[in-house]
């Protein structure tokens, strides 16, 4: 949600005139978040988030849009697309696939209390529960194959120690991969930034972006290595407040707690990787936020030891 394609004025003019959602007072880039570009508008029927995609494409930016309105109909909290005066959900705007939100209330936490743990944990499984029957066609692409390929591109720039600790949990989680967890629609990227909360209420799930069909487990280990942890250090409290919330509605299967600390550091490497691609790599653009890959090799340390 960093801002990559700068708009004008009278190019958002031009954008919301297909709408009949009122005249627009002001708006402003969002800081937050890597993938995609968003503004907030403030228009005289409301509060609306405006995304223009930089990554995905056109063909595939319909199956995103028909989940969140699916996730809407079924009470999970997150933004549905607004649609035009033509009923269409994705236009363009400055040459880039762009979609309308109404938005959401409350604000993200940057230190999760024990209340706000379990809240995620609770809308987490019921996320996993509203989809079990629902075809989404976009795999999981950042799999094993991929923390590979990453390395290859990046490891010529990292120190011997890094590509050693890097290569060794390789070669541990190709040994102790399993192809028979339950599968599903999963987030993956629930990270703290993406969540609103009223108080201790969940308030709205954002970015739905890298949603795509992988193992459950993987979902809910993304999420607790970064709610669950103060500073880069694992707070057990957190964790077992998230993980008895979310069994209270879908339990565990017995190969799932089998697999539960190895997928823990395959969350943590993933997002060690990616980061630091993006710290190797940067995108051009305004308000880019870079986040620190080395909370996720301390993560990743922490889980192996």
């Amino acid at each position: 949600m960093s801002v990559y394609t700068p708009i004008t004025r009278l190019q958002l003019d031009q954008f919301f005139s297909t709408y009949a959602l009122g005249e627009i007072i002001c708006f402003e880039g969002i800081q937050d978040g890597i993938d995609n570009t968003n503004y907030f508008v403030e228009t005289t029927q409301g509060s609306f988030v405006l995304t223009l995609f930089e990554t995905l494409t056109a063909d595939e930016l319909p199956h995103f849009m028909r989940l969140l309105s699916h996730l809407v109909k079924h009470n999970i909290q997150c933004p549905g697309p607004q649609p035009d005066r033509q009923a269409s959900v994705l236009r363009e705007l400055n040459n880039k696939p762009a979609a309308l939100f109404k938005r959401l209330s409350g604000k993200a936490t940057t230190s999760p209390s024990i209340e706000q743990c379990q809240e995620i944990g609770i809308h987490l499984a019921n996320v996993h529960l509203s989809t079990q029957d629902y075809v989404f066609p976009i795999k999981n692409n950042n799999d094993l194959g991929w923390c590979k390929m990453l390395l290859n591109k990046i490891g010529a720039l990292l120190s011997a120690t890094d590509r050693a600790l890097i290569n060794d949990e390789l070669l541990f989680q190709t040994a102790n991969a399993s192809a028979n967890l339950p599968q599903g629609v999963i987030h993956a990227d629930l990270f703290r930034d993406n969540v609103l909360f009223v108080d201790d209420q969940l308030s709205g799930i954002l970015d739905f972006y890298s949603a795509c069909n992988g193992a459950l487990l993987f979902d809910i280990a993304i999420t607790a290595n970064d709610w669950c942890c103060e500073n880069g250090d694992i707070n057990p409290d957190k964790m077992t407040a998230l993980l008895s919330a979310y069994e209270n509605l879908r339990p565990l299967e017995q190969l799932e707690k089998q697999h539960w600390q190895t997928m823990l550091r395959a969350a943590a490497l993933r997002y060690w990787l990616s980061r630091l691609e993006h710290q190797l790599y940067p995108r051009p653009g305004d308000l880019i936020q870079q986040k620190d890959p080395l909370i996720f090799r301390h993560i990743l340390q922490q889980h192996r030891q």
